[in-house]
């Protein structure tokens, strides 16, 4: 597969090949924050042009470092069980790695105009540089770094976007056992946030910028652009299920689940309410259970679903699933707000009635059990780290 051109240089050219990825950026801060001190020492620059300077190689640096942790992350997809979507990524991973280089191309699309408006209004140049022609030869190169890594950004920040709609439109459409894998979908998750982060720093471009409010303009437009565009894809890739449509009924149709703890003196076993979001399974405990005490001390549970059909045992479904829970008491209900209304929403939808009578019930029913959230009861997720499905005799382990 190939490779951006900046991965290229590190890996290749002396000294940045003499070290590993993370070193190689340090020792491009280090030879460029140099070269700058020199620079602005030996044409006796204002004070404001050091630190200006300085501050777009910090965001040169910090782009060149999301560089470098976006592409192997791409790299590590494995193929989809279900293929069009398999198709989707890998097509993804062409285009953004494609030997026609359209990253390089973008960049140089910005860079083209950027220096055409720079040498049109000299008020930057002049602003920092004096005029200086060797100086403005180290500002052009530098420029063309921004440029070159502004393009990277918005070109993987396009196709993460794409690659999150079109897997969500096709997640529509699977078979009964396909579906993508769960890391993975994490993965592009880590990807689009790394993507909102070119974005982020780009605002760090702005100071230096401020003498021209059309750059300005231009950088808060590119900027804000890569921020909404990765938070929506984020959001979109978050509606993705990791799991093959035939779980997928299980989960969502069945009334109860069972909560199995490694407990204290003896294993602890309960069942619970629980409901599917499309991604993590929930169900709500007491603060007075031994479930919440145990929760707390150890998170690592075993979460069992089952449907029976009595007449014929070869229709038994059943899902088990490893993994952690997450306790969402009064802190993370606070950082949590928009996934939990959803969540509550969810459980008014499939518990309606059930709910009706325990509120009718309110003072007759045990204390542990009266559904007032947060104060008496808690939602718990279910993180998933190892599930296996049972359909009739068949048992199958689903890859994470």
């Amino acid at each position: 597969m190939e490779k951006w051109i900046y991965e290229l240089i590190v890996e290749r050219v002396p000294p940045f090949s003499y070290f590993n990825r993370e070193n190689a950026v340090l020792l491009q801060l280090f030879i460029m924050l140099l070269a700058g001190v020199l620079i602005s020492s030996l044409a006796n620059l204002p004070a404001i042009s050091a630190v200006m300077g300085a501050l777009t190689i910090l965001v040169v640096v910090l782009w060149s470092r999301l560089t470098l942790v976006i592409a192997p992350m791409i790299r590590t997809f494995r193929p989809s069980l279900s293929e069009m979507e398999r198709e989707i990524v890998e097509r993804y991973r062409k285009l953004l790695f494609s030997r026609y280089r359209p990253e390089f191309i973008i960049g140089a699309g910005f860079f083209i105009p950027l220096i055409l408006h720079l040498f049109r209004d000299m008020t930057l140049f002049q602003h920092y540089l004096r005029s200086n022609i060797y100086v403005i030869f180290f500002a052009l190169v530098l420029i063309w770094d921004v440029a070159y890594r502004a393009g990277i950004g918005f070109w993987v920040c396009i196709m993460n976007f794409v690659r999150s709609y079109r897997l969500l439109k096709a997640s529509r459409m699977r078979e009964a056992m396909d579906y993508t894998f769960l890391n993975d979908l994490k993965m592009m998750k880590r990807i689009d946030r790394n993507s909102l982060s070119f974005g982020v720093a780009g605002f760090l471009l702005i100071p230096v910028i401020y003498p021209d409010p059309i750059l300005t303009s231009a950088v808060m437009l590119y900027s804000l652009f890569l921020i909404a565009l990765s938070g929506l894809s984020i959001f979109i890739i978050s509606r993705v299920p990791w799991l093959p449509p035939d779980m997928i009924g299980l989960m969502r149709e069945a009334k109860f689940a069972y909560i199995g703890h490694i407990g204290g003196k003896f294993p602890h076993l309960t069942p619970v309410v629980q409901v599917f979001d499309g991604y993590n399974l929930f169900f709500v405990t007491a603060r007075k259970s031994v479930k919440y005490r145990l929760l707390k001390r150890n998170p690592r549970v075993t979460v069992l679903i089952d449907e029976r059909d009595e007449r014929d045992f070869f229709r038994n479904r059943a899902i088990m699933i490893h993994g952690y829970a997450r306790v969402y008491d009064s802190w993370a209900v606070m950082f949590n707000i928009p996934k939990l209304l959803r969540v509550f929403r969810l459980f008014r939808s499939k518990y309606g009635g059930y709910l009706k009578k325990y509120g009718e019930r309110k003072e007759r029913l045990p204390d542990a059990w009266r559904l007032t959230p947060i104060v008496k009861r808690v939602p718990v997720e279910i993180i998933p780290e190892n599930v296996i499905y049972w359909r009739g005799a068949r048992r199958i382990r689903i890859r994470l």
